[in-house]
Order: C-alpha cells, then structure tokens, then sequence
C-alpha cells in the first residue's frame, strides 16, 4: 500500500507542447510545498489564485492556482493544482520543483485510490472514472459517467440491505429455536426473499455481460473466398487502407486487424485470408487460420460474390457458419442486377448489399448494430458494470445465492444456509470496496493513467 502520509504531485495533463499544463499535489504539505515557490504566498483555503512562480529569484512561470481544504477535496486531502504554460520543459521543471520541496511522484491512480481510502468515493465509483477515461464508444461514455457519480449505486446497498435481514432472520432462528414465529423465518418466504434478489443480481449480471462485450469489443471476422473484397470491406470500416487490396487472388496471406467504435459498440476486425484449395504453403496456412477464425469469432461478416455463391467453398463456409452469429455480405453489390436482388431476398436472410470500394457500407453498421444494440442497455437507468473483476465478483454473489437457495429447497440444516449468505454479504462488501485486500486495491489503482 502506498504511503498515505507523504504529499504527492503528478501531471493531470499529458506532458506534451499545448497551451496549458495542469498539476496536482495532494498531501498534508501541499501548501507547505507550493508556498515555497511563491513570493506571494496563499492561504489554506478554497480558493483560486495568479501568482508567479520563482526557484529562488528565477521567475518559472506565471500560474493559476486552485486550492482545496480537506476533507473537500477529491482525494479527501489538502490538493493544491496549478494551471501553468503548456510544454514539455516547463511542465518538467516544475513537477521537479515540487518534488524538491517535499513531495514525491504520484504512482499511477494514486489520487483516486487516495479518494477510496479516505472514502470519497467507493469501488464502483473509482472504476467508473477509469472506465470514463478509456471508454471507446458512447456506451461505455455513458456507463463510465453513471458508475463514477455514484447514480446507480444505491442498488449495491439495497442488495446488501435486504441480504442482511435474511442473515439476521435466520440467526435469531439459529439463537432462539423456541421461537418458530419470527416474521419472515419460514422456509417459503426466506425461499422468496433469496429468490427475489436473486433474480436481482441475475440482472445485474445480464446487463453487464452484455455491456461488457460491446464496450471491449466484438470479435469479428471477415472470411469469404478469394477477391470477393474481404480486404476491402475492412479498409472501408477503418477508413483507411489497413490492407493490400489487388485483383489477385491469395493476396490477403495471414490474417490482419483493426479496431472499429461505433456508437454504442466496438468490433475487434479480423480480415482473414480467401479461403480456396491451394498448393502455395504459405497461403495454405493463412487459410487454416480463416477456417479456425470462424470457429472463434463473436459476429462472422460472410462476404460473397452472387454468382458464385454455390460453389464448393461458400458451401462449405456455410456449413461452418450453422449456429454462428453471422451477416451475409453481398459486396460489389454495383454490379448484382435487380432480378439477382429479386431472387437474393426470396432465398437469404439476414444478408446485407455492400459496395465496400465506393464506401458503400451503412446497411452493414446498420444491421451490425440492430443485431447487438439492446435497447435495455442504452435506456436502462439500472447499474451497469463494465469491469471483468466486478463482474466476476457478481458471479460469485449469484454462485452463493443459487447454493443457498439448493440447500433451503433440499432440506439442508439452516445454519450451513447461513454460511454461503455470510459469503455473499463478504462478495458484495468487496465489490464496492467496503472490504479489501490492500495488494488488491494496490492492483486496482495501478491501471489507472498517471494523474488520476
């Protein structure tokens, strides 16, 4: 853990040439430190202040500075955060003076994991800001916003608060066998209580898996046979030209990748080699790669030339595709004619006309979104988590309540009930950080960018 009595500086801004820089100390020396660079000294109080900034008689630099007193602050400490003249040199040289006059180099996240510790904010919260920071797509914008202001928290504290009488009914059970009468003690409506928040965290749980695959990302793979325009249809989703486009057959060898954010989500693209019968090794294993790639992808874009769509290969890509999340891409659709089209929407289903060279490509966006976009997600005013560490501690709150409802149902003794509820209520304490482990904690911060 880090050490919490030392004062800290780090930039808030990334260090580069631009207008302006921000700095922030945060400690119990903060205005200890920054009065030692001042001529013009401040007080310890909120407030903001123009100063010029000296080492020794050498002027630095001119600043904005803004003051707050503990606990009102966002690390809950005295912080002090200057405002100076942008670039590198300049920024340098006075996160060097601070450092010099007491304080030491924040580690990355160590104002928020400051802001937890001093219970500012909770768990949820500290990672709504990081999820806020490096969010891709306006979901995880909108997620990242909620969870860092604490809107949807309070469901956490209900969960835990409806958990804990169900504890306490049956420990007076436990305590007091004499008395069979306390309300809400029978095994049905203990049996419906579990039940209820249950079906709670199961909810939970749904949104989040849901939001947690659009915000990090589809995997998806674009596979087809050879020049059907594979490579050209990822250039057009890019907006650039990530990959070799020829009329060659077998120029896309291995496979290649690129991220695309949408609105509300995000796709891992993987343009993969024209799947054909070859004597070329080399190809060959690109090809063995195509066909494992469809076997491992979220969402396939089967892209097509209609008129060779009967062929040996797109047989058997079709057969690989059954049960697979997939569109089929008619691409070059310029030159498919309007009987073809005709013909085309009597026989397929959840197909898409691209036209991937002229950048003929929103039915596709359209239909990639209409198949993953749930509008529960993007309405829904509920908590939402977008971390694989909460999630994975919701599934083990859900894991104990399922346990606990089996043995009420199977007859089993209550107090071994008991035992998996005490383990849910610990799960749902560590997942808004009234519970920890101070390496966790320490792990947690860590991603966080420097400055944070």
């Amino acid at each position: 853990m880090n050490n919490l009595n030392q004062t800290i500086v780090a930039p808030t801004t990334n260090i580069s040439t631009q207008a302006i820089s921000l700095i922030r100390i945060s400690g119990d020396d903060s205005f200890n430190i920054i009065n030692k660079l001042l001529k013009t000294k401040i007080k310890e109080e909120k407030n903001v202040w123009v100063r010029k900034m000296f080492d020794g008689q050498e002027l630095v630099d001119e600043v904005v500075i803004t003051s707050f007193v503990s606990p009102a602050s966002f690390t809950g400490e005295n912080v002090v955060e200057i405002a100076c003249h942008g670039g590198i040199l300049n920024t340098q040289r006075i996160i060097n003076l601070i450092i010099k006059n007491g304080a030491r180099m924040a580690n990355k996240g160590e104002f928020s994991q400051r802001a937890f510790l001093n219970n500012k904010i909770d768990l949820i919260q500290a990672e709504g800001i990081n999820d806020l920071i490096f969010a891709k797509n306006e979901l995880a914008l909108k997620i990242g916003v909620n969870n860092m202001s604490g809107a949807h928290n309070q469901s956490i504290i209900n969960l835990k608060g409806n958990l804990l009488d169900i504890i306490s009914r049956i420990q007076v059970s436990i305590d007091y066998p004499d008395y069979d009468d306390v309300e809400g003690s029978s095994i049905p409506e203990l049996t419906k209580a579990l039940s209820d928040i249950n079906e709670e965290v199961n909810n939970l749980l749904k949104r989040s898996k849901m939001a947690l695959k659009n915000t990090n990302g589809i995997k998806t793979a674009i596979v087809g046979k050879t020049n059907v325009g594979k490579s050209s249809l990822l250039n057009a989703l890019l907006n650039e030209d990530k990959a070799i486009v020829t009329d060659i057959h077998g120029t896309t060898r291995d496979i290649v990748t690129g991220e695309i954010n949408l609105e509300n989500i995000s796709l891992n693209l993987i343009d993969t080699a024209g799947i054909r019968e070859t004597t070329d090794i080399v190809e060959g294993l690109g090809i063995e790669k195509s066909l494992k790639m469809i076997d491992d992808a979220e969402l396939i874009l089967f892209v097509v030339d209609y008129k060779a769509i009967n062929d040996k290969e797109n047989k058997m890509i079709f057969d690989k595709l059954k049960g697979k999340n997939h569109i089929l891409v008619f691409n070059k659709s310029e030159f498919i004619s309007e009987e073809e089209k005709n013909k085309i929407n009597k026989e397929q289903t959840n197909f898409v006309y691209t036209s991937a060279i002229n950048n003929d490509i929103d039915n596709l966006i359209k239909r990639i979104e209409e198949m993953h976009i749930n509008e529960e997600l993007i309405k829904n005013d509920s908590l939402i988590l977008i971390n694989l560490e909460q999630i994975s501690l919701v599934e083990q709150v859900k894991d104990r309540l399922e346990r606990s409802l089996r043995a009420i149902i199977d007859g089993m003794p209550i107090d071994i009930v008991n035992v998996d509820l005490h383990e849910t209520w610990d799960y749902l304490n560590q997942l808004i950080g009234e519970q920890y482990d101070e390496e966790i904690i320490d792990n947690i911060f860590k991603k966080y960018c420097l400055g944070k």
